[in-house]
C-alpha cells in the first residue's frame, strides 16, 4: 500500500510499505480520507512535545489520526456486529480499561494505551473498541472530523458552559469553530470570537457567534467588556496556540469564571500568571487532553454540526509532505488527506 512515512523532522516519503496485519481483536480499515491536525506539523518538524517522552514510537512511522473510511476485513474475535464494506470513522487510541486510570475514570491517561497504526496510508488496523459506525447522511468528507469533534465535545464538559452563559473563544480554526457550534448548542447566549483571518471570522458569524473581532486591529477586551455589560466572560476558551493570547485569555474572565487552554502549547514555555488576580476573580484554569468518553455522543451530533464549511481543501496523498511543510502558512481551516 502507499503510506506517508515519516523518517525524522521535515522527513516524510509517500512510498509503498506492506498493509498492517489485522490482530484478532483489530478491524482494517480503507482510509477515505485523514485531516490534518494542528499537531501533524509539529510532529512533521519534530517539535511535539510529546515525542520527547518515554512512550513515543520512534520512527519511521506513519502517522495521522483524523480519519474515515471503509471497513476491509475483521478480526476472529470482533464481537460487535462490524460488516465488511460499512462507512466508519475511527478513535485512534484504545485504552486498556485494566490499569489505575482506566479504572478511576481516566482513560485519556492509560498507562497501556494502544494506538492505531496510521492513517496517512490506504489502509489502516484499530482495535473494535475504536471503530464507530458513521450516520447514514453523515458524508466520509465530514467522517473524517469524528476525532476534532470528539476533542470539542471533551472541552465543552470542562468549560462549564450554562444555559444563559457567556462565552469568548480566541481562535477560530477548527476546533474554535466547532466550539461555537457547541458552546451555542450548550446554551451560551453571548459569544465572542477572536481570529484575525477574516474568512474565519465571516464563518464564526455564520454559525451564531455575536461579535467576530480581527485581533491585529481591534481591542479584543474592550468588546469582550461591551458584550458582557463590563463584567467579562463566564468561559473563555484559547483555541490559538498562542502563548499570548493564553495569557491573554485569563483576564478576559468574569469572577468564578472558567479559562480554558485547549491549544497545544511548547512544551518548555511558561506563562506569568498573577495569584492573587486568580484569588481575587475565584478563577478555574483547566486544560484539555483529547478526548476520553466524548466519541460516542460525537457520532450522534456529527448530522447536527456544520462541518462542510470547515474542510478548505483536499490534497492527494502524494501532496502529503508539501502539506505538512506549509501548513502553519497555508491558511486552511480543515485540510484532508485522501490516499
Amino acid at each position: 500500500m502507499r503510506a506517508g512515512v515519516q523518517y525524522g523532522p521535515r522527513d516524510v516519503r509517500v512510498e509503498d510499505v506492506p498493509e498492517p496485519p489485522t490482530g484478532p481483536d483489530e478491524i482494517k480499515v480503507k482510509i477515505a480520507y485523514c485531516g490534518v491536525c494542528g499537531t501533524d506539523p509539529e510532529i512533521y518538524e519534530g517539535d511535539f512535545g510529546l515525542m520527547k517522552t518515554e512512550g513515543w514510537p520512534k520512527g519511521p512511522k506513519i502517522e495521522g489520526h483524523e480519519a474515515s473510511g471503509m471497513i476491509v476485513e475483521l478480526g476472529s474475535a470482533v464481537q460487535q456486529g462490524y460488516a465488511v464494506g460499512q462507512r466508519v470513522a475511527m478513535n485512534f487510541r484504545s485504552s486498556c480499561g485494566a490499569c489505575y486510570y482506566c479504572r478511576n475514570r481516566m482513560e485519556h491517561f492509560c498507562e497501556h494505551v494502544s494506538i492505531a497504526s496510521g492513517a496517512f496510508a490506504e489502509y489502516a488496523v484499530y482495535k473494535e473498541s475504536c471503530i464507530y459506525a458513521l450516520p447514514d447522511h453523515v458524508s466520509m468528507e465530514e467522517g473524517a472530523l469524528l476525532e476534532p469533534v470528539s476533542v470539542a465535545v471533551h472541552a465543552t464538559d470542562l468549560a462549564d458552559i450554562q444555559p444563559g452563559r457567556s462565552v469568548a473563544i480566541l481562535g477560530a480554526g477548527t476546533i474554535g469553530l466547532l466550539m461555537v457550534q457547541l458552546a451555542l448548542r450548550a446554551g451560551a447566549a453571548r459569544v465572542l470570537v477572536s481570529e484575525p483571518v477574516a474568512e474565519k471570522r465571516a464563518l464564526a458569524l455564520s454559525f451564531g457567534a455575536d461579535v467576530a473581532v480581527d485581533p491585529r486591529t481591534e481591542d479584543v477586551l474592550a468588546a469582550g467588556l461591551e458584550l458582557t455589560d463590563g463584567r467579562g466572560f463566564g468561559t473563555v476558551i484559547e483555541a490559538s496556540g498562542s502563548l499570548g493570547v493564553a495569557q491573554q485569555a485569563v483576564g478576559m474572565a468574569d469572577k468564578c469564571g472558567t479559562v480554558l487552554w485547549m491549544a497545544v502549547y511548547p512544551d518548555e514555555a511558561t506563562i506569568p500568571i498573577n495569584p492573587f488576580h486568580l484569588y481575587a476573580n475565584e478563577l478555574t484554569i483547566r486544560s484539555v487532553n483529547v478526548s476520553p468518553y466524548a466519541f460516542p455522543r460525537s457520532v450522534q451530533l456529527l448530522p447536527k454540526l456544520q462541518l462542510q464549511p470547515l474542510i478548505t481543501e483536499i490534497r492527494p496523498l502524494a501532496e502529503l509532505p508539501k502539506v505538512l511543510a506549509t501548513f502553519r502558512k497555508s491558511g486552511s481551516i480543515k485540510t484532508l488527506i485522501r490516499p
